[in-house]
């Protein structure tokens, strides 16, 4: 089995309206609205869903409030998506809609979700720059010189809440559905990629304390100046950071976090690390550097989520 990658986001909500807002501003395009619902894609034809939290098609909830209900996995084809619920029907209820979704839980109890991909790869080019003996741009302006609307291209990651048995988790990705660690901190959890070849991770499954539930997800933008950009607009528009700007150490990544009210946060960053079949997965007894090289602003900073009171986690178990 080939999973792609992420190919779809499906929260339930409180309040429709403020988290089309939200996604709105941040740079997707609402293809799909309705009275009980709303869909919103990315370049690549991947989609977040907004539905109520009371739809009765969503997964039951894990945690009150305004969260991720299911993260929907893209496959590569129907022998893959056979082979996913050939191997998910051994041990659990799977059930399969009518769209061809395969649907099942898996070993904490999250909803997962599985399709044949419908997603189109963008590609982006950096633009020219100068540097240390280094001239790669002459007689103009950078092309970042000048502010504009900066949009998401792609989905990288999700991370989820695990109180507990972090490894039981992270086996059931590996062993089950062929997921690879790239990295693992003690106490603290395993950063998984969809396959042998990917980004640094586009799960994890981390640990603080008794927190359960997602996390949140991740986007991504062409470079640097981008992040900042984005960062910019979204705090003009009202909505409140997290966390960021900053340099994560594992996975090398750029990233800003802002709350979403939709449910925990979303990310924006770039220059995640790409890891192929070569690499051996680290173990780390502690969170490297602390888990930043450079940060602007430290976590929460006294901030608290704007346009309402949401949870900022999940919740407990």
């Amino acid at each position: 089995m080939t999973i792609c990658g992420i190919e779809s986001l499906v929260y339930g909500v409180e309040d429709l309206e403020l988290c089309g807002r939200f996604f709105e501003d941040w740079g997707l395009e609402c293809i799909e609205r309705g009275e009980r619902s709303s869909r919103w894609a990315l370049p690549d034809r991947t989609t977040v869903v907004l539905r109520p939290i009371d739809d009765p098609s969503l997964p039951p909830p894990l945690v009150p409030g305004s969260t991720v209900r299911e993260t929907v996995w893209g496959v590569d084809s129907e022998q893959s998506l056979k082979a996913v619920a050939a191997e998910l029907s051994k041990d659990r209820k799977v059930v399969q809609s009518e769209d061809g979704t395969v649907h099942a839980v898996d070993d904490i109890g999250y909803a997962m979700g599985f399709r044949i991909t419908a997603r189109e790869p963008v590609s982006t080019r950096l633009p020219d720059t100068n540097t240390v003996g280094r001239v790669s741009r002459t007689d103009t302006r950078a092309a970042t010189a000048f502010p504009y609307r900066v949009r998401p291209q792609r989905f990288v990651h999700v991370v989820y809440w695990i109180p507990r048995d972090m490894e039981r988790a992270a086996r059931f990705y590996v062993e089950r559905l062929g997921f690879c660690v790239t990295e693992s901190v003690a106490g603290s959890g395993y950063f998984l990629r969809c396959g042998p070849r990917s980004d640094h991770h586009n799960l994890f499954l981390n640990c603080r304390g008794d927190n359960f539930g997602f996390q949140h997800v991740a986007f991504e933008v062409r470079d640097i100046d981008e992040v900042m950009m984005f960062g910019q607009y979204m705090e003009r528009q009202g909505w409140k950071s997290h966390l960021g700007p900053g340099r994560h150490v594992v996975g090398s990544n750029v990233y800003w976090y802002f709350w979403c009210p939709a449910g925990g946060c979303a990310e924006i960053g770039c220059d995640i690390d790409f890891i192929t079949d070569h690499w051996q997965p680290l173990q780390h007894p502690s969170m490297p550097a602390g888990g930043s090289s450079w940060f602007v602003r430290p976590e929460d900073e006294g901030l608290r989520p704007g346009h309402g009171d949401w949870p900022q986690f999940g919740g407990k178990r």
